[in-house]
Order: C-alpha cells, then structure tokens, then sequence
C-alpha cells in the first residue's frame, strides 16, 4: 500500500525533475501534490537521476536513485522500491511546478 501510493508521489517527482546539464550542476525545483508541497533536487550521476528533498515542510525526507528501469530509495526513512513502468504519469497540471 505505501509502495503504491508513493508511487503516485514518485511519479509527480520524475515528470517535474529537471535534466541535470552535468553531474556537478544539480537543479532544484518543487510542486505540490494532492495539497502536499514537495521540494527537491536533481542530479545526473551517470545513468541514475538522483533526487533528494522533503515534503510536510522539511519533516518528511526522501532520496529516489532512478535509472531505465527501476526506482529505488527512501521516504521518511522506509525503503522504496518499484520499477518505472509501473508509474503512472499523472494530470499535468498536477506535475507542474508550483511557485
């Protein structure tokens, strides 16, 4: 249940990532989702996008290591895990940045 329910959060974080230029040049950025505001960063290091932040007003932090096929990581401190196929884009306008 918390896999699949993230994974929806997940999704929102892949679509709004930006494409980091270089590993050494990570892009910030934020969105609110379902009335939750996530902020992040971005970064390419190698073949993995590396995205770290928090939601819940900085209580709430995560760390997602994504690459061609899966999704594996943290939020607030329990591992996730799931393959990217198995996210579903959401509403665009969900995705969007906000700010």
């Amino acid at each position: 249940m918390f896999n699949s329910s993230f994974a929806i959060t997940a999704a929102a974080l892949l679509l709004a990532a930006p494409a980091a230029a270089s590993a050494a040049e990570a892009e910030a950025g934020s969105f609110t989702y379902q009335g939750v505001k996530y902020d992040y960063t971005a970064e390419q290091q190698g073949e993995v996008k590396v995205l770290k932040g928090s939601a819940y007003a900085g209580k709430v932090p995560f760390e997602l290591r994504v690459n061609k096929r899966t999704v594996t990581g943290r939020f607030n401190g329990r591992p996730v895990s799931f393959e990217v196929k198995d996210v579903k884009p959401i509403a665009s306008k969900a995705a969007s940045l906000a700010d």
